[in-house]
């Protein structure tokens, strides 16, 4: 009976925590470029005292899924989503690298250039520092261009910084503790050339309302089954203490 408890709270764990990733993406369903998490758990073999043998659910280290959303015309200048595959190379206010997708880029009021997650947006060379200006926009490779203010609308427009666009395996892609996106293995990916930006638009949540409200059924049906389960055992457990106390 201990392992039958034993099993089925593990169990009951497990699929806590797979509703509650599947809540995180639910909420996040209209939040640009969100990204979200496969529930991923194994089975592990457990070999207990004197040969009681169990085994327990455990939890992998979770997947992101990393399809691309749909893109939502803006036209607006500094909207960008990225075609394909890549990330935009960001930085939070501590230095630590994070990859995003976000392309909803802002001007902070330390004049650097950061997206709608505040994130600092990288160049080629760090931090983008943008001047004061008339209008601004971004080039499909990345690069942005800045008229000065008062110029004419004719007037050529200045170059101050190209994105660092980046791309990195899938498999090396993962959720920090902040929720954001960042390389296994801490590294900081080259620069892609080949990696191109939808002007004038942002991508969307890659969340489908339908298919996570599934998703969160079947997890809801899952647990509450345990919770039967762990009243069976209890019923039963009741049951034959009753028979031993018959016994004497």
């Amino acid at each position: 009976m201990e392992r039958l408890v034993q099993v089925t709270s593990n169990s009951m764990r497990i699929h806590a925590e797979n509703q509650r990733l599947i809540a995180a993406g639910l909420a996040n369903q209209n939040t640009i470029a969100f990204k979200r998490d496969y529930a991923n758990s194994s089975s592990a073999y457990f070999a207990g005292p004197e040969g009681a043998d169990r085994v327990y659910p455990t939890r992998s280290e979770n997947a992101v899924d990393l399809d691309v959303g749909k893109v939502i015309p803006t036209e607006n200048p500094m909207d960008v989503a990225i075609e394909g595959n890549g990330f935009i190379a960001t930085k939070k206010d501590n230095g630590e690298d994070r990859l995003s997708r976000r392309g909803d880029l802002r001007v902070g009021a330390d004049r650097l250039l950061r997206n709608g997650e505040g994130l600092l947006v990288q160049g080629d060379v760090g931090n983008i520092t943008v001047p004061p200006h008339e209008t601004m926009e971004v080039t499909r490779d990345g690069t942005i261009l800045v008229r000065p203010p008062g110029s004419e609308v004719t007037a050529p427009a200045t170059a101050i910084g190209r994105l660092k666009l980046v791309n990195a395996p899938p498999a090396n892609v993962a959720k920090g503790p902040d929720g954001l996106l960042q390389t296994r293995d801490k590294s900081v990916p080259q620069a892609d050339a080949n990696i191109t930006l939808n002007t004038k638009g942002l991508e969307a949540s890659n969340v489908s309302p339908i298919e996570t409200m599934v998703e969160m059924l079947n997890a809801s049906r899952n647990f509450e089954l345990n919770v039967k389960l762990l009243a069976t055992a209890k019923e039963l457990d009741t049951e034959t203490s009753k028979l031993m106390r018959s016994d004497r």
